[in-house]
């Protein structure tokens, strides 16, 4: 199966920019912060000096090694999309990055000090990977899951190929349009004359590329990618994928380079109920080594990292996605008239917060257009109508 060296100097090509992992429309977690955990063993479930397991910043470096100097180490990055596929949950992605260096002290009485990757040749007993991940969680908490069927790579493959080969893992979930997407991709960018994927010849030299699985629609806005470059002869990665459980198992297939590191990269996407935290139970790394060539059993390191929880972070949306009110109107001339003539009616028909009762002046009833006025000395009147009468008795 699959022989998988890598020198691992990484390739940077459009659109990826420094640093290796480009990501848009995503969040990368806080180590410590977003994600957690409690513990890190090796093969035995010991605690071993060599061990290692801590954030620096948001990156998670894990690694172990052994008395003749090989080891295994990783790098893990974790990221929450921000938009996505209304299904009321969260979706995650953990890039990982994988590297198996054969050490310099093996025992000289088993047929030299160099160290080399478990390959299979003649002098060997049994298939043994030089790299396997596996992520172990609990599904009975009904809290969280694998989306196993987006995973990079997701299914079997295998590539024969004398020489370095570029590879660019892709996953994305949620787009602008209401309709959404979801994908992942494992595309060879850069591809040596010669080279078979899963089998098939496929064009090589310069600005050849392939794919090697796509599966999904992928979008621009919302997406995690990654490109590195491996040399490698012969190799094979097999993948089992469920619920509960996700691991790729990298087996080299030809011992001419096995005295290099191997390298691989996944995509490990994480599904769980809107606003609840996801629990992985066990993440677990392991390398196989040949520690001479008259030592036909494989020697394994690896390690295991316990109960990573990991939590939606603290985001807010951009200034872009925030919504403000819209300004209202000038009021045009007309209507700033209405607005002044309601005013002024407010005012006239508006009462006095405190008042005093009215006092009508009471007057004398009025027999013509001409007025009255009452005052105090009104004596003369009655003598006046005296005379009159007494005047017309006498005509």
């Amino acid at each position: 199966m699959l022989s998988l060296l890598l020198a691992t100097s990484l390739a940077w090509a459009d659109p990826l920019t420094e640093p290796e992992t480009s990501y848009y429309g995503a969040s990368i977690l806080e180590g410590d912060t977003d994600v957690v955990f409690d513990n890190v063993y090796n093969l035995e479930y010991e605690t071993e000096s060599s061990t290692y397991a801590f954030f620096e910043g948001s990156t998670l470096y894990v690694g172990n090694s052994d008395e003749y100097g090989n080891s295994i180490d990783g790098i893990i990055e974790f990221f929450w999309f921000q938009s996505s596929i209304d299904r009321g949950t969260d979706f995650y992605v953990a890039v990982i990055k994988v590297r198996a260096t054969p050490g310099h002290d093996c025992p000289w009485y088993l047929g030299g000090t160099e160290c080399e990757l478990w390959a299979d040749d003649w002098a060997d007993i049994g298939e043994y990977p030089v790299i396997s991940v596996e992520a172990i969680t609990d599904v009975t908490r009904e809290q969280g899951a694998f989306r196993w069927d987006w995973a990079v790579p997701f299914e079997n493959y295998g590539i024969d190929a004398y020489g370095q080969l570029s590879f660019t893992n892709q996953y994305g979930i949620g787009s602008s349009s209401s309709s959404g997407a979801e994908g992942s991709a494992m595309t060879a960018v850069t591809i040596p004359d010669g080279t078979n994927i899963n089998g098939v010849p496929v064009s090589g030299g310069a600005g050849a590329e392939s794919e090697v699985q796509v599966k999904g629609f992928l979008t621009s806005d919302y997406k995690v990618q990654t490109q590195y470059d491996v040399t490698l002869y012969e190799w094979d990665v097999f993948v089992n994928g469920r619920a509960d459980l996700v691991a790729w198992d990298v087996f080299l297939n030809l011992g001419v380079r096995a005295d290099q590191s191997a390298y691989h990269e996944f995509f490990l996407p994480l599904q769980v109920e809107f606003g609840q935290a996801f629990t992985m139970d066990e993440f677990n790394f392991l390398a196989s080594f040949d520690t001479g060539n008259i030592n036909p059993f494989s020697h394994q390191i690896g390690l295991s990292v316990q109960d990573i929880t990991i939590s939606v972070p603290y985001w807010q949306p951009t200034e872009e996605e925030v919504t403000e009110p819209a300004d209202e109107p000038e009021p045009s001339d007309d209507h700033q008239d209405e607005i002044v003539e309601d005013t002024a009616a407010d005012e006239i028909i508006e009462e006095p917060e405190e008042s005093e009762p009215l006092e009508l002046e009471t007057s004398e009833p009025v027999k013509s257009g001409c007025s009255v006025t009452k005052t105090r000395n009104g004596w003369w009147y009655p003598a006046l109508l005296g005379i009159f009468l007494f005047r017309r008795r006498s005509i």
